[in-house]
């Protein structure tokens, strides 16, 4: 596939990359995505997002997570670091009034390198909402 990516602040940072990635259940029912990216100006990077339903109740549900983003070569005029650019790992909590209407709590640490010559930004992340299931 396809992705397209611009940053909210910079109009001229924009960038397509193709994308060829593996959904599934890994062993221990570990939802997994990863994805490979490549693109423009030599940009070579993957994410990986691993997730686990944990039943406290059948309709209250914990979920621990990890996404983590690398960039392994880019050669941008404002480049992103290389290595590990993103990580955040948390637990969403959710219970479900039915299948379809499911208010979650979120906390999740995050880190992020972001582009050269910035500076690292990281701390905690907090979320409250509803997910519609259609």
């Amino acid at each position: 596939g396809l992705k397209y990516q611009a940053e909210r602040n910079n109009s001229d940072s924009q960038r397509i990359n193709a994308v060829i990635g593996v959904l599934g259940l890994a062993p221990y029912f570990f939802e997994t995505k990863a994805y490979l990216y490549a693109g423009q100006y030599g940009f070579l990077g993957a994410s990986v997002e691993l997730e686990r339903d944990f039943l406290l109740t059948q309709k209250l549900i914990t979920q621990p997570y990890v996404d983590a983003e690398f960039i392994f070569r880019d050669q941008a005029k404002e480049a992103s670091k290389l290595g590990l650019s993103e990580l955040q790992t948390g637990i969403k909590t959710r219970y479900e009034i039915n299948k379809r209407i499911r208010p979650f709590v979120d906390v999740a640490y995050a880190y992020e390198k972001g582009k050269k010559g910035t500076t690292v930004e990281k701390g905690w992340r907090y979320g409250l909402g509803v997910e519609l299931v259609f």
